[in-house]
């Protein structure tokens, strides 16, 4: 039987565009409710939503944290009840919670299965925030507020039928409650399409300068460039890597971060983006002729860049784990890894080595010793995470279970233990 199905996302389709793709292709209904959608997927219906005032901006600090999240909440509700008058009644619901438009969906579809995108759990100690004694929060109501910031998982968590969390890790920050109506799964790669990359040459003509595979190239991959994916660690251990190997070239990729746009951590307090007060503080030590920062790339270059790597550095506070450190482990790019928790329940794939996220010195060491050695690459199998295997386990879960809401139990699992500040760190550092 044929079903309808509703999928909520801020910003659709995000983690829920192929598996949206494949149940439209299937023959069910398939409808997808978003605020800044960014982008078509074949046979989905999307409708965008508005809210329906603008968030208050003269409210107490706290207050502006949650007031619009249920802003959304009430907003996404709205276009529901518009959905549910024209008709539409969705067996099943798949929405991530993260920005609140999940807060009423059981309010407007009682009957409906309720199945939340269990991405993330704050702390505020031991995990992204507190993790980096060099970038504590800021002040007091910093840390209340990202307290708060769970306040729409809750109680979507509450009001759903089964969660989704892509990783053992992630799945550990929530409460225990939560966790007995999870499922992991990940969100799928195409790993086809990533083996299918062929390495070929990049040529970045504002340094007149043109990489092919098999030469000393380092790549370092993040959404954005920013202390909670480690970039501060990485820039610091590059003089170190060059000057050893002065013929390699760093290949950076990453939107900047730290001023207007924060990324996922906060503000840069020197008031530049990170990449800048990092070259700032590291001064002739980093040669830039062979640093290489490429913003944004489109996907089938990003591939290109992975797949002529002689060696990939992939640095994560406990948070939530990249896609990209799967890819790369997919192509079996040798890569150098923060020992991090989300990293190290990967840790028996071929070709990792970690290293103390803190410890750039050893982290440098490493990429000069792997860049000695023959180029050699050993692709992980990476079955649990490829489409093949997660697109039906996602679909049997969406559409062929069923289940009763547990009572919540509110224990919420122990963040990773702060970590003490290096005495060593800051030795040398410039301003």
């Amino acid at each position: 039987m044929k079903k309808s199905i509703l999928f909520i996302h801020q910003s659709f389709p995000g983690q829920f565009g192929r598996l949206a793709q494949k149940l439209a292709e299937e023959g069910h209904r398939v409808i997808a409710l978003a605020l800044t959608p960014q982008g078509q997927v074949p046979g989905v219906s999307q409708i965008r939503y508005s809210l329906k005032r603008t968030p208050g901006k003269d409210m107490p600090y706290l207050l502006k944290e949650t007031d619009v999240k249920i802003l959304r909440g009430e907003s996404a509700a709205d276009a529901m009840q518009k959905l549910k008058s024209q008709g539409f009644n969705p067996d099943v619901v798949y929405a991530h919670p993260g920005w609140g438009e999940a807060l009423f969906v059981k309010e407007v579809w009682p009957d409906a299965r309720l199945v939340v995108y269990a991405e993330w759990f704050y702390n505020t100690e031991g995990q992204e925030v507190g993790f980096d004694p060099e970038f504590p929060p800021t002040s007091d109501a910093d840390k209340l507020r990202i307290h708060l910031k769970n306040t729409p998982f809750l109680h979507a968590l509450n009001d759903a039928d089964l969660a989704i969390t892509p990783t053992e890790w992630q799945k550990s920050r929530f409460p225990s409650w939560a966790q007995e109506k999870m499922e992991v799964v990940h969100d799928g790669l195409d790993i086809a399409k990533i083996r299918a990359a062929k390495p070929g040459a990049l040529g970045i003509p504002k340094q007149s300068v043109s990489l092919k595979y098999g030469d000393p190239v380092v790549t370092f991959v993040a959404r954005h460039l920013e202390p909670v994916r480690g970039i501060h660690m990485f820039m610091r251990a590059v003089p170190q890597i060059l000057r050893k190997r002065p013929d390699a070239h760093i290949v950076i990729l990453g939107k900047d971060a730290g001023t207007g746009y924060t990324g996922y951590g906060g503000i840069n307090p020197l008031g530049s983006t990170w990449r800048q007060s990092l070259q700032d503080e590291l001064g002739r030590d980093l040669d830039l002729s062979h640093v290489h920062f490429l913003g944004t790339v489109d996907y089938k270059v990003y591939l290109t860049i992975l797949g002529l790597s002689a060696c990939h550095v992939y640095l994560t506070t406990p948070f939530i784990l990249s896609w990209s450190f799967l890819e790369t482990a997919a192509l079996g790019v040798p890569m150098v890894a923060s020992g991090t928790a989300p990293v190290r329940e990967f840790s028996r794939l071929n070709g990792l080595h970690l290293v103390d996220f803190f410890d750039y010195a050893a982290l440098g060491a490493k990429v000069v010793d792997i860049l000695g050695q023959p180029v050699s690459r050993t692709p992980n199998d990476l079955e649990d995470q490829s489409l093949d295997s997660t697109l039906p386990v996602l679909t049997d879960l969406l559409l062929n279970q069923a289940g009763p809401i547990h009572s919540p139990r509110p224990v919420v699992s122990a963040p990773e233990p702060l970590r003490p500040k290096p005495a060593s760190r800051r030795k040398n550092r410039r301003r």
